[in-house]
């Protein structure tokens, strides 16, 4: 059996990207927001590219993605809040999940480290696309 192993690092030179910031875990963001913005700008996104949005509570994370997601054009969502705390509720992650695949929309939770982790999914998206066969048999027109 032969498994190919595909690894796509990416610049968010071309990546925009929505911020949902919980005001709920106040002593998480002041830790977190400049951080992630820093290492998105390290990756190479311009800062006119991230776009920060607040909500009061955690519950209000899936509504605010879904507003990202269809009167935005960010290539995906970061929701500033404790892994933890948003893996812990089933109905919130079920929410993120189907915006994920309604939209096709690459979301990741936590802190700084979602930075590089969404420039990885969006790469891996934007390499999938553009070698999806579909793609690739079209006519190149130059």
């Amino acid at each position: 059996m032969n498994i190919e192993v595909a690894t796509v690092e990416g610049s968010a030179t071309n990546m925009k990207f929505g911020v949902v910031v919980v005001r709920e875990f106040e002593e998480f963001v002041d830790t977190h927001l400049i951080a992630a913005i820093s290492e998105l700008s390290d990756l190479g996104c311009s800062p006119q590219n991230i776009v920060v949005r607040t909500v009061p509570k955690l519950h209000d994370v899936v509504i605010a993605t879904q507003f990202f997601a269809e009167y935005t054009d960010v290539d995906g969502v970061i929701i500033l809040a404790p892994e933890n705390r948003v893996m812990g509720m089933l109905s919130l992650m079920n929410g993120i999940v189907q915006i994920q695949l309604q939209w096709n929309m690459v979301v990741t939770i936590g802190g700084r480290e979602t930075a590089a982790n969404i420039v990885e999914m969006i790469a891996m998206q934007n390499d999938m696309e553009l070698n999806a066969p579909e793609n690739l048999a079209a006519p190149h027109i130059s």
